[in-house]
């Protein structure tokens, strides 16, 4: 499974959990557990949408590109050790 289909599973594990949370919380939340590394370099930019929804799209599209190079430096690292 790539990195942004698990990220996706956790946004929809948490918006299970509490139906009562907004979609950005649901976003940083799951990065939050999923990434906390990632999820740091957000906090009080423009990104940010824990607290407004509106920084959502913005949010997404960083959030790709910071999975997609995890998982290209994920996948170069086991290309290394005859793992992948």
């Amino acid at each position: 499974m790539d990195l942004v289909s698990r990220y996706l599973d956790l946004v929809d594990a948490e918006m299970r959990r509490d139906p009562d949370v907004r979609e950005g919380q649901a976003h940083c939340i799951a990065l939050f557990r999923g990434w906390p590394h990632l999820a740091e370099r957000i906090v009080g930019t423009e990104r940010d949408c824990f607290s407004v929804d509106r920084h959502l799209p913005a949010f997404l599209v960083w959030v790709e590109e910071a999975l997609a190079a995890e998982q290209q430096a994920d996948d170069g690292g086991r290309a290394g050790t005859g793992q992948g």
